[in-house]
């Protein structure tokens, strides 16, 4: 039985899973094992820190780390890892940390002077001598092995900047860092921490950095295919090949973070168009643990700007942040650069040489949109047109206008009349049949009308007659009981093809609901282009 793969608890998940569907990090493990290779005592070492937003792949990293040490036989016989909890509230001094350690070694190797250590230690007040007691049975462990210690810390920037309140006792690790040539630290942080970049902290430039980038398109793909193959999802496999387009969609809504990309594994594997809006809205609901974390992993500033540009017109300069934050320009460039440092936030270059800040994943900003006002919820309904409408192909688009006309045609109580009508429909005789389509939905449930009223839109829109589309809304409104954000990104696509194009109609919209207008103005224009 194939394990599955946990979103929110990488630790818990098999690393020979994990082995399976690694993607775009095997240069930076191969860095890092290597040296390990090369370690010697006496020989300097290199302690590390990986940076980069939750969902992007430092658990999964430091996991693989573990386990190759553990099986491959030259690190193993140079290393023991020491994996602490993703989540390590009680450590509050160095003393805590070096416990939490000699805990997992002992335990680890079953050691028994290390045991009777851990025992005699364990209820210690005296914080001074539990650290010199753990830190000589860590050098006799040593000593007698020829061993050195891997310590796999995650989320240091909460144990340095908001747990250990003294700076003594950063000062203290630092020390023990430096000297005890038989340790070796990888950390990781979801933000650029303050305790390694300030030039008066003990640990300024004490870590080499590694910034994890979102994957690619191309490495998007790569773990779905690794993430089917594993499971042996022949039918995803397939589909990924006939569908591949679609991809494009999930990867503007993911911006390539590995988590989101696995948790939309499944939402993507749907062929009918029917499920997908039960799948967003519970998607939506599923990912709202993940995104309150990463909240609370950035400080109140940087919460400040991600929730500022979230709400704004997608691609925003510093001067417009600060404006509508009310904050200082200089303090705010100076948080957008720790934010896009850290992964949370991308440069990119606009039309007239003008440079803007996005947030990478649409959901990230559709999940703060929708928290911030009960009417932004309406996004779920262009979430839906931008998601069932990007294909790239004629025979895609008509595949799937061919799959939701046979549902229709298959409904129970269906009549010849309807067929026959249906039949022309598919040739694009809009304008013959819409009145009895819409006649026909207002008797079906909801999840046909809301698929086969987009694709009735589309349609109009398809036939490049500008005169069509207004009908088409008028009836729906007519004979349908639709939520009022349905019609939006038709009604402001047939408003700005009025216009001839005014881009203020455009300009004043969110990013999304851009997209999902101008995928329908598009099809409109291609149309009537075609003759």
């Amino acid at each position: 039985m194939v394990k599955k793969i946990l979103h929110y608890r990488p630790q818990r998940t098999s690393p020979q899973s994990l082995e399976a569907i690694l993607v775009a990090r095997e240069h930076l493990l191969q860095g890092i094992l290597e040296r390990l290779a090369q370690w010697q005592p006496g020989v300097s070492r290199q302690h590390y820190l990986l940076i980069g937003p939750r969902g992007i792949g430092k658990t999964h990293v430091l996991i693989l780390i573990a386990y190759r040490v553990s099986n491959t036989t030259q690190l193993n016989a140079k290393w023991f890892p020491i994996v602490f909890p993703e989540e390590s509230y009680s450590i509050t001094r160095i003393s805590d940390l070096l416990l939490e350690a000699l805990n997992i070694l002992a335990n680890g190797t079953g050691d028994k002077e290390l045991n009777n250590v851990y025992s005699r230690v364990r209820y210690d007040s005296d914080d001074a001598r539990v650290t010199d007691l753990v830190l000589d049975a860590f050098r006799k462990f040593h000593r007698s092995r020829k061993t050195g210690l891997l310590f796999l810390i995650e989320n240091i920037n909460r144990i340095l900047e908001r747990q250990i309140k003294d700076k003594s006792q950063v000062h203290l690790l630092r020390k023990i860092l430096i000297e005890e040539e038989w340790l070796v630290t990888v950390c990781t942080s979801p933000t650029y921490l303050d305790a390694v970049t300030k030039e008066d902290e003990p640990l300024f430039e004490f870590f080499q950095v590694h910034f994890l980038a979102e994957l690619s398109q191309r490495e998007q793909l790569e773990m779905l295919q690794k993430l089917a193959a594993y499971e042996d999802n022949k039918d995803f496999q397939a589909y990924l090949e006939e569908y591949r387009s679609r991809l494009q969609a999930l990867y503007h809504f993911t911006g390539g973070n590995p988590r989101l990309t696995i948790m939309l594994y499944d939402l993507v594997s749907y062929q009918a168009i029917t499920d997908i809006q039960t799948e967003l809205t519970q998607l939506l609901d599923k990912i709202t643990p993940f995104y309150q974390d990463r909240m609370k992993d950035i400080g109140e500033q940087e919460g400040k700007i991600i929730e500022t540009m979230a709400l704004l017109p997608e691609g925003c300069t510093p001067t417009e942040l600060a404006k509508e934050a009310r904050m200082e320009a200089k303090t705010v460039r100076t948080v957008v650069s720790r934010l896009e440092k850290a992964g949370y936030v991308r440069k990119e270059q606009r039309r007239q040489k003008k440079t803007v800040y996005i947030i990478p994943e649409r959901l990230f900003r559709i999940w703060h949109q929708m928290n911030h006002s009960r009417a932004s919820r309406g996004l779920i309904l262009y979430l839906l047109e931008f998601f069932s409408t990007w294909y790239q192909t004629k025979e895609e688009r008509d595949q799937v206008w061919q799959d939701i006309l046979t549902k229709i045609q298959e409904a129970p109580d269906q009549d010849d009349k309807f067929k026959e009508n249906a039949a022309e429909m598919r040739v694009a005789q809009l304008d013959k049949v819409i009145d009895k389509i819409f006649e026909y939905l207002s008797k079906e449930s909801k999840q046909i009308v809301d698929s086969a009223s987009r694709q009735l839109f589309r349609a109009a829109f398809r036939t490049g007659d500008l005169k069509i589309i207004p009908r088409a809304l008028e009836r729906a409104k007519e004979y349908l009981n639709l939520d009022e954000f349905f019609y939006l990104p038709y009604e402001i696509a047939y408003e700005y093809i009025k216009s001839d194009c005014d881009p203020a109609i455009i300009d004043r919209q969110h990013p999304e609901m851009r997209d999902a207008v101008q995928l329908l103005v598009d099809l409109y224009f291609k149309s009537k282009n075609d003759g």
